[in-house]
């Protein structure tokens, strides 16, 4: 004959307890993964991805934060990605270019390698995501790094809602808003 295990009220209480520091402690340890990532990188790969990204995105500015994550991340998904990114920034230097679009024009970037890193770099910024997704499968080398802050959601911030946060009641968006600048 089997028997259910008895869960006493002390084991109850401790699991829950243990379960409660694990949850406080999760939030900790991925915050020091992505500082040891951070810190890998050399300080003028940062400001080179950093210069590199604003050039690509055409912004006179960006969030210093988000180049981090990108550019860890990206290592971390391809630990050669420092050195393309290097590579693509000096070739930029040395052309003299002065707009992405003389970038797409030139001679370089028919190379598959200077293609690839412009996309990785261009897509996190504005996807807020690094990797590739994978549909159907729990599990690709995709990696959030943000979601409010994706450039995508720039050009029509006055009339589209991130959809992180609701408008209000349940199905909001059923009816069409009145005016673009009060809804």
């Amino acid at each position: 004959m089997w028997r259910y295990p008895v869960i006493t009220r002390r084991k109850l209480l401790y699991s829950g307890a243990a379960l409660t520091g694990a949850g406080l402690f999760a939030p900790l340890w991925a915050g020091s993964v992505l500082a040891q990532d951070v810190r890998s990188a050399a300080s003028d790969d940062v400001e080179s991805f950093r210069q590199l990204s604003m050039f690509l995105t055409e912004r006179q500015t960006l969030d210093a934060t988000l180049s981090l994550r990108i550019l860890a991340q990206c290592t971390q998904n391809d630990p050669t990605f420092p050195d393309k990114m290097k590579a693509l920034w000096s070739k930029v230097g040395q052309q003299h270019l002065h707009s992405v679009s003389q970038l797409s024009g030139s001679p370089f970037y028919r190379d598959p390698v200077v293609k690839d890193t412009v996309q990785k770099i261009v897509s996190a910024w504005y996807l807020g995501y690094t990797g590739t997704p994978v549909s159907w499968r729990a599990t690709d080398n995709t990696r959030l790094v943000t979601f409010t802050g994706a450039l995508a959601y720039e050009p029509t911030r006055d009339a589209t809602v991130i959809p992180t946060y609701s408008r209000g009641k349940t199905n909001y968006w059923v009816d069409p808003p009145a005016t673009l600048a009060n809804d």
